[in-house]
């Protein structure tokens, strides 16, 4: 077993914490870009009459609140193939805040919809906001059987 002296221990203890500290930075790093992103949710989606009601929750996590958001959307069968376009809008999201908001998609059953892609963001309003911030911003997940993707 080797013995180390107390310059070599006090090295390496000081290695050690400067990893962990620098561990901790990173994570501290990494939480605070995910707070900064915009979360879509896909929550549901449900018939109502003949529509597939789809409902989305907006989490800004930017620092500047979100006038109003406009996203291209891609709707997949479940061949894969493209279904339809649609476009929805976000309206107003205060920074920090979550906006459930919900879309009828018009002659759509919900069960023949197996993915939707966010294609574009057409329109980002706000405080320093354009197009391509908040689409480099956007975080999507689901919490229903359809996919969600950007």
């Amino acid at each position: 077993m080797a013995v180390l002296s107390g310059s070599k221990q006090a090295g390496l203890l000081g290695a050690a914490g400067a990893a962990v500290i620098l561990m901790t930075a990173v994570s501290v790093a990494q939480a605070q870009e995910a707070s900064r992103a915009i979360a879509i949710e896909l929550n549901g989606a449900e018939a109502n009459d003949k529509a597939c009601r789809l409902s989305f929750v907006f989490n800004n996590g930017l620092a500047t609140g979100i006038d109003d958001m406009a996203l291209e959307l891609v709707l997949f069968e479940k061949d894969g193939r493209v279904n339809r376009f649609v476009v929805v809008r976000s309206a107003k999201v205060p920074a920090g805040k979550s906006r459930v908001r919900q879309f009828d998609i018009p002659g759509t059953e919900c069960p023949s919809i197996a993915r939707i892609l966010v294609n574009d963001v057409k329109e980002c309003k706000g405080a320093e906001l354009t197009p391509a911030a908040c689409a480099d911003s956007i975080k999507v997940s689901t919490r229903s059987d359809i996919k969600f993707d950007n």
